[in-house]
């Protein structure tokens, strides 16, 4: 089983979408928030394609789990992971993938000091560090997602509430009433 740098991310949104997601039903397609969050990436920092590279990077762990990610932007002389965000919150789950890449690099002896989020829309960027505590969460995490992958259902919905802005609110809610 491989559990990427989204799941992670997804893990702390929404365990049906988390599941769907990595059962490779996809719906980010539809989405125009999505295709903004990528726009939003892709121009806020022309500059750093000449300084920063993009790395793919996998670990397995011992017990056969393959964590993968692809880093947009990497500082290999700094050891800093660049991450944009579109989102007009911070939330736990951009925290969540940005320790996630360290932890990857890391078990990988690659050195990364630390990681930046970055919100253009809010012109704020946020430090986040991994710690030995912060490792064992990553481990959590890892081990949750693998459990939510592996069951046999999805899981239920959220409140509809909290959908709204998700790709996967058609998909979801259809037959519905709104």
């Amino acid at each position: 089983m491989t559990i990427n740098a989204t799941l992670i991310n997804i893990l702390h949104i929404c365990h049906r979408e988390l599941w769907l997601h990595a059962h490779a039903i996809r719906m980010e397609h539809t989405s125009d928030i999505v295709a903004e969050g990528k726009l939003i990436g892709e121009e806020s920092y022309p500059q750093r394609a000449e300084k920063n590279q993009q790395v793919e990077i996998s670990f397995k762990l011992p017990s056969g789990v393959n964590c993968t990610a692809k880093i947009d932007f990497f500082d290999a002389q700094k050891g800093v992971v660049h991450e944009t965000k579109k989102s007009d919150s911070k939330e736990l789950a951009h925290t969540a993938q940005v320790q996630f890449y360290l932890y990857l690099l890391r078990k990988n002896e690659i050195v990364a000091n630390y990681g930046l989020i970055e919100y253009p829309k809010l012109r704020q960027t946020d430090k986040v560090e991994l710690n030995d505590d912060d490792i064992t969460k990553v481990e959590g995490w890892i081990a949750k997602a693998v459990a939510i992958v592996e069951q046999e259902n999805c899981p239920p919905t959220l409140p509809k509430s909290k959908c709204g802005k998700c790709s996967y609110f058609d998909f979801c809610w259809s037959g519905e009433d709104y």
